[in-house]
């Protein structure tokens, strides 16, 4: 039973292999319920692109043609439909049919035939994935459910107070972004409507001249040659519409004319830009609603007190940050049934506040060094080859695919960990990763993770004596210009291209130059925008967006190797930089920009405490970069909006 001064697990319900083999049965479709499935829909799309006609617009008695509502329904439903999959809400079975059926009666939307047989085979199939997932899921569920019972006691409940595990704060930002959004999109049609209006009013007080077509020039336009009505100049006017057929120069053209505003006879005002518009503003404010009103939803959930169903389960690392859930009497060895991410750590520790001497879960923070005998100790020579196989028993309150989020506790399972470890655990199972494990890496994995772990070993073994003097704290970082200026004059540049290299159409002139600018901007920026800093809180490390933080306990070993900075956490995550430019800047500078000199640093006070750093250098990573490259990435995706819009 749990104790203050001896956590132990509490007594659970064990997963078998006999319960994990029916769960797996039930769950036969889970692996292809992926983000993978939006390439059905965006098959279609580019199907449709290739095998559509170009001219399936709509043409008036004048000549003039326009998209067909339908076409454009199509588009915006195969577009809804990728991101929807993409973002996978639980209601994702019913988004197949309900795109099946508006892209089937949508006038004119998909008019060939392989195109509209070929959309109906891959939206059966797609709801039979995803029909049939759901069904598995929910099986499954139910026979966790049975398995489940009774409930047992929270580590906490029989003694101590339960940690502080967070509650997520509301989602203000997504809310008001999205209503931010979800107005816009409203206000682009009506404005259309008003547009629209004026329009009318401006072709009733017009006066019909006719004129006579010119050459077409380079961007489409037809000019055309009048004499406005009262008298005067001849004047030319430019239209830029879809012709069912072309005026040949020197065929009369009839126009309308109010004032300075002309227009052809039978132009009028498309209201489907407006509508295509908001709806291109409205699916990105509904997604961040809809995210906001879940979010909501998990906050109001049932908080870890008391009992719960548990699930008696064996654990093992799979190398990327990840525990691997095994049943309880299989082989080491076996595939694993589902995978966890944990998040929200809270350890065990014998001395849980200085105020307070008891012992307590005390939530494991980067920046706080944890007690040494709240961590196990930790063998001289590890066996790497064991370390992949190595199991821990543990208990999965609530277990996986319930309404409320699960909870995991366990003893130390990787170097690094604390003796015992609670963590939350979100609610939907993840399928094992089925690449290969980290011992059997492509060669240069290996290779270099080798290379590294032996320059680290010997700058281990090459460290002062014990009672040598601590290491000083480091700051390693590319220059203050370069990290300011890399993100922003990326952008800057890549919006010049956008406009000089820019097409016309949907794809060539706002998709396209947005995803590849975007990704183009924040690989420069990351390149551009390096920090690390290694003092006595452990190891901090800014890149283009965000800091982020590693205490020593969680570091294994450092070096540089092949113009590489390689930082290797114990849960077998590597952190790289490409150290080719601060190795310049070192041969002109001196050891600030030497990141060989940083490497030795880490690796000797990750691996000898009496060595680490006792100085604490200041908060202020990540400036001013991180601020200029959210600005930069945002300010280059509105101006290549805008861009496409005015153009």
């Amino acid at each position: 039973m749990y104790t203050p001064d001896a956590p132990s697990l509490p007594s659970a319900a064990p997963l078998t292999a006999v319960a994990a083999a029916r769960w797996r049965a039930a769950r036969t479709a889970w692996r292809l319920d992926s983000r993978w499935l939006a390439l059905v829909p965006l098959a279609v799309t580019v199907l449709a692109t290739a095998t559509e006609p170009d001219d399936s617009g709509v043409c008036n008695v004048q000549g003039i043609c326009h998209t067909a509502g339908g076409e454009s329904l199509a588009v915006w439903t195969l577009l809804a439909e990728i991101l929807l999959l993409l973002f996978k809400p639980r209601i994702r079975p019913l988004i197949p049919p309900v795109a099946l059926a508006v892209l089937w009666y949508a006038p004119q939307g998909l008019v060939e035939p392989l195109t509209r047989w070929s959309m109906v085979l891959a939206h059966v199939l797609l709801t039979a994935v995803l029909v049939g997932a759901e069904l598995g899921r929910r099986r499954a569920r139910q026979q966790l459910d049975e398995i489940m019972n009774p409930p047992a006691p929270f580590p906490w409940t029989a003694a101590g107070p339960p940690p502080d595990i967070r509650r997520d704060g509301p989602p203000v930002g997504r809310r008001v972004l999205g209503g931010l959004l979800l107005a816009g999109a409203l206000a682009v049609p009506l404005f259309g409507l008003w547009e629209q209006h004026r329009w009318e009013e401006s072709e009733q007080r017009s006066v019909r001249v006719t004129g006579v077509a010119g050459e077409t020039d380079r961007d489409g336009a037809l000019p055309v040659h009048y004499q406005p009505p009262g008298g005067g100049d001849r004047r030319t006017a430019k239209v830029d519409l879809w012709w069912a057929t072309v005026p040949r120069p020197g065929q009369y053209v009839p126009l309308l004319v109010d004032g300075d505003d002309v227009r052809a006879e039978g132009e009028a005002y498309d209201l489907d830009d407006d509508l295509s518009l908001g709806a291109m503003i409205a699916l990105p404010a509904l997604l961040l609603l809809g995210s906001a009103f879940a979010h909501d939803a998990r906050r109001t959930r049932p908080s870890f007190e008391g009992a719960a169903p548990a699930l008696a389960v064996r654990l093992r690392a799979d190398g990327r940050g990840g525990l691997l859930v095994l049943p309880v009497d299989g082989p080491p060895e076996e595939p694993p049934v589902w995978r966890l991410l944990e998040r929200d750590r809270h350890y065990w520790a014998h001395e849980g506040v200085p105020d307070d001497p008891e012992p307590a879960w005390i939530s494991e923070h980067p920046d706080i060094e944890g007690d040494e005998a709240d961590y196990p100790e930790r063998p001289a020579d590890p066996d790497p080859d064991e370390a992949p196989d190595r199991t821990v028993p543990a208990v999965l309150y609530r277990g996986p695919d319930g309404l409320d989020p699960q909870l995991l506790l366990r003893p130390a399972l990787s170097q690094g960990d604390p003796s015992w470890l609670v963590s939350a655990v979100a609610p939907t199972a993840r399928a094992p990763r089925l690449r290969r494990a980290p011992r059997t890496r492509r060669e240069r994995d290996r290779e270099r993770e080798e290379t590294v772990a032996a320059i680290s070993a010997r700058t281990v073994a090459d460290a002062p004596a014990p009672g040598a003097r601590p290491l000083p704290a480091l700051r390693w970082e590319l220059p203050l210009p370069v990290r300011a200026l890399g993100g922003p004059l990326a952008a800057v540049a890549l919006a010049v291209l956008a406009v000089l290299l820019g097409g016309d159409g949907l794809w060539d002139g706002l998709l396209r130059p947005l995803w590849l600018g975007t990704v183009a901007v924040a690989a420069f920026a990351r390149a551009c925008s390096w920090q690390l800093v290694a003092d006595s809180e452990g190891l901090r490390m800014a890149t283009a967006l965000r800091v982020r933080r590693f205490e020593w306990r969680r570091i294994g070993g450092a070096a540089v190797h092949k113009g590489t900075l390689t930082v290797q956490l114990r849960s077998g995550e590597d952190l790289t930089v490409n150290t080719r430019l601060m190795a310049a800047l070192a041969g002109h500078f001196g050891e600030r920009y030497d990141a060989v000199r940083l490497a030795r640093t880490v690796a000797v006070a990750a691996n000898r405490p009496d060595l680490r750093p006792a100085e604490a250098l200041p908060e202020d990573l990540g400036r001013p970069q991180n601020l200029l490259n959210r600005l930069a990435l945002t300010g280059y995706a509105v101006f290549t909006v805008a861009h496409y819009l005015v153009g």
